[in-house]
């Protein structure tokens, strides 16, 4: 017989489970208000009232807004890392193959993860130096990739020596960041529309004028 004031193993299974969803449900709630209002425009009440929640029981989950949005952040950089997976083919590839298809990984996630992508890039900066400190850590690996990419570019001559490899890192990073703001009269264009005119700006200004992007038709017959 269970004791009254006991819970059995299956029930804390049972409780822990729903309490992860919930707050999973928060995360995602968090994100959508940040996404419209902007991390200082919006409320732990907007946030609770979008879960059914009562403002002070969203405490039980968190101390403050900044927690949320330090989640937010931490978990879009662990859905990023995956762009920093290569193929083998493209991991022995060219300095600007391996840039291209970079950045086509890049924008083609941002495509899938719009609204989280925007609010961790756009925000992550009002967290306090404890949390910053340790999202700019996470930000240090994606920084190395590319920065690799680059010095293997300049070592193979295909890239100028004379560009600053943080500087030209940077401006992969900036250019792919603003993308969503690109419009099209009329329409809403898909990120995943811009890689390689990105690619094609970045890797010719970064020194390989003649580079051209393969053609779609070229991209398909060689899957």
């Amino acid at each position: 017989m269970i004791a009254l004031d006991k819970q059995s193993p299956s029930s804390d299974g049972r409780r822990t489970r729903d309490r992860e969803q919930r707050w999973h449900e928060i995360v995602l709630a968090a994100a959508d208000v940040f996404y419209k209002k902007g991390y200082e425009g919006a409320s732990l009440q907007d946030i609770a009232s979008a879960v059914g929640l009562l403002k002070g029981s969203i405490y039980y989950y968190i101390d403050t807004k900044e927690d949320l949005l330090f989640e937010l952040v931490m978990r879009a950089q662990e859905v990023w890392k995956t762009v920093l997976e290569e193929p083998d083919d493209i991991a022995s590839a060219s300095a600007p193959e391996r840039l291209r298809d970079f950045i086509a990984r890049w924008m083609e996630l941002k495509e899938r993860q719009r609204e989280w992508g925007i609010v961790a890039e756009r925000e992550f900066m009002r967290l306090s130096p404890e949390y910053l400190g340790k999202v700019i850590t996470g930000r240090k690996a994606f920084s190395a990739f590319v920065e690799g990419i680059i010095v293997q570019g300049v070592e193979e001559g295909d890239f100028d020596d004379r560009i600053p490899v943080p500087l030209a890192t940077n401006m992969v990073f900036e250019l792919m960041k603003s993308s969503h703001l690109h419009r099209r009269p009329g329409q809403r264009s898909a990120l995943t529309e811009l890689s390689d005119a990105y690619a094609t700006l970045l890797i010719r200004g970064l020194g390989d004028g003649a580079w051209v992007a393969p053609s779609a038709s070229a991209r398909v017959a060689s899957t």
